[in-house]
């Protein structure tokens, strides 16, 4: 077994660590900036919320988009 040079392997991890981040982000920023799913995620946390009574006698306001 020979030894090899690994010295730029670590920037590459990063690097391609870095671009699948960023996706997700845009394709999670793309999902949440449509209305409809804005409204369902915000749905899901206000219902977890009030199931373990965090928001008892809190107004949620309605939050628009655009």
């Amino acid at each position: 077994m020979t030894h090899q040079d690994d010295e730029g392997t670590t920037t590459a991890e990063y690097a391609v660590g870095t671009i699948g981040a960023c996706t997700l982000a845009l394709v999670l920023h793309e999902l949440v900036a449509d209305g409809y799913w804005f409204e369902r995620v915000t749905e899901i946390f206000v219902r977890a919320l009030r199931w373990h009574n965090f928001l008892d006698g809190v107004p949620i306001p309605r939050i628009g988009l655009r």
